[in-house]
């Protein structure tokens, strides 16, 4: 299964980034990705133009708690099931409710990450998850408080320190700037 937490658009304020973040969620679509939560990132060009790209990429987004405030539903889809071989996987992103969420601050609301999990925990089960992953953009220890106060999630995807984001598993077979790889490798 490919997932990504969210936070992927790039730091830079300034509007030329845009194609960056485009071809970001063009390159995950072509990766085959399963499902992206979102964070206050994904919404630094506006509701609007996040819209629009996932309209045009069809990238499975998830978060069960930004919500529109003009239609009074989540702005993406809360949640998706998966089905991967017998197991049906309910894939859930969720926010923090205390960052800025950039130009679209006015258009949308954040819902208390808890209370968002409670019920999209019970609604995936209904529908027969039979795991439950959450793709969290609430930090370290937020997302360790959260799942262990929300019965039913059984992994969580965290927001990993851009400095340590390049290394790579050494059983892998892959480097990373503390690892030499063997000469048999």
């Amino acid at each position: 299964m490919v997932v990504d937490n969210g936070g992927f658009f790039p730091e830079e304020p300034d509007s030329l980034y845009r194609d960056k973040a485009w071809f970001l969620m063009d390159s995950m679509v072509l990766l085959g990705t399963d499902a992206a939560g979102m964070s206050e990132k994904e919404l630094k060009y506006g509701r609007g133009w996040l819209l629009a790209q996932l309209k045009r990429t069809r990238l499975p987004m998830v978060c069960a708690n930004v919500w529109d405030k003009s239609t009074k539903k989540t702005l993406v889809p809360p949640y998706l099931i998966v089905k991967k071989g017998s197991v049906n996987v309910g894939v859930f992103g969720l926010t923090s409710d205390k960052v800025d969420m950039g130009p679209a601050r006015d258009s949308v609301t954040v819902e208390d990450p808890a209370v968002a999990a409670k019920r999209v925990v019970a609604e995936l089960r209904k529908k027969g998850a039979t795991v439950v992953v959450l793709l969290s953009q609430l930090g370290k220890v937020e997302s360790e408080d959260l799942v262990t106060g929300v019965a039913g999630i059984a992994s969580c995807v965290v927001p990993m320190p851009w400095q340590f984001s390049h290394c790579t598993l050494p059983s892998l077979g892959a480097s990373s700037p503390d690892w030499n790889p063997p000469a048999s490798l």
